[in-house]
């Protein structure tokens, strides 16, 4: 008898939790189920209803406020209601929740409507199946550990800034600012998904001392010095298309001498996952025929991407 007494009030709870009060004070569904990305529509507003007609093609929500919706559930203690905001968390990552980053929402809608314009015709339609956003935020600006960027891709979106510049950007400015958002997809689903097939990868801007070591050269620094570790050679030489950083520095006994930063590990990836989406394999090799290690990534990442496209797909239905 103690037991189904115990069993109806478990069931009385889980159907109580499963209701809410209304503004009737009657009891009506909770809502906990709601899609919180589904976009409607605003005849009456150009910007709303260019994001709604992008929605309903493409199924890609795009946001310029952080705060994408609200929900009445119920009432307090005291009779006040409560409201639920609904806001996205761009900070949180697969790999760690971003405190150090912060962006400022634009209120200039002009500028809002270029951004929309924009990821409508230089993004959303190249997009590959299995590596959209969930969604997109369109920002002024963007600061990641007190360095402006203009794109940051989390778990529950993608941030893009630079919305301001867009009016004054080229049509050429524009197809590389879009590759790059396109780029930085792909390799943000090779890194989550991938890790170990992109260990080869990066192995191959490795250098090998005299001592048989082996050093990856990623974040080292190489300097026309004496005293340098590396030889005073081109990037092309270790395997880059970028640098991190270049200039001069000082050196002791020696003065200030040349020097650049081989990249990190992402935006070298970043730089080759963009040359694979360009598919000019022809002008690529023309152009980097004397560098068998940049050859040979990039002969790689193709190979892995076209292997796993299929796979990222499913995994993301």
């Amino acid at each position: 008898m103690m037991k189904n007494l115990i069993g109806i009030l478990l069931l009385s709870l889980f159907a109580l939790a499963s209701c809410h009060d209304d503004e009737n004070g009657t009891l009506s569904p909770s809502n906990v189920d709601v899609d919180w990305y589904v976009i409607k529509d605003n005849p009456n507003d150009e910007l709303d209803h260019l994001i709604y007609e992008i929605y309903s093609k493409y199924k890609v929500p795009v946001y310029y406020n952080d705060t994408i919706g609200r929900e009445y559930r119920g009432l307090d203690a005291n009779g006040d209601s409560i409201i639920y905001y609904k806001t996205l968390m761009l900070g949180y990552s697969i790999e760690q929740n971003v405190t150090s980053m912060k962006y400022t929402l634009s209120e200039q809608r002009q500028d809002i409507l270029e951004g929309v314009k924009f990821l409508e015709e230089y993004v959303i339609p190249f997009q590959q199946k299995g590596m959209k956003p969930r969604c997109f935020l369109l920002v002024e600006d963007l600061i990641f550990s007190s360095d402006q960027i203009d794109l940051y891709y989390g778990m529950s979106g993608a941030v893009v800034s630079r919305v301001a510049e867009l009016k004054e950007m080229t049509r050429e400015d524009k197809e590389a600012f879009g590759l790059r958002i396109r780029g930085s997809e792909w390799a943000h689903a090779l890194v989550n998904n991938y890790s170990k097939e992109l260990e080869y990868f990066y192995g191959l801007s490795s250098v090998v001392g005299e001592d048989g070591k082996v050093t990856d050269m990623h974040l080292q620094d190489v300097q026309q010095s004496s005293s340098s570790l590396f030889p005073w050679k081109d990037k092309k030489y270790y395997g880059f298309l970028s640098v991190d950083e270049e200039g001069e520095k000082y050196v002791m006994f020696q003065g200030f001498v040349k020097y650049y930063r081989c990249p990190t590990e992402n935006a070298d990836l970043l730089d080759f996952v963009m040359e694979v989406l360009k598919d000019d394999w022809d002008v690529f090799q023309a152009e980097y025929s004397d560098c068998p290690i940049i050859l040979d990534k990039y002969e790689y990442l193709k190979k892995l991407m076209e292997s796993v496209r299929d796979e990222l797909v499913e995994k993301n239905n």
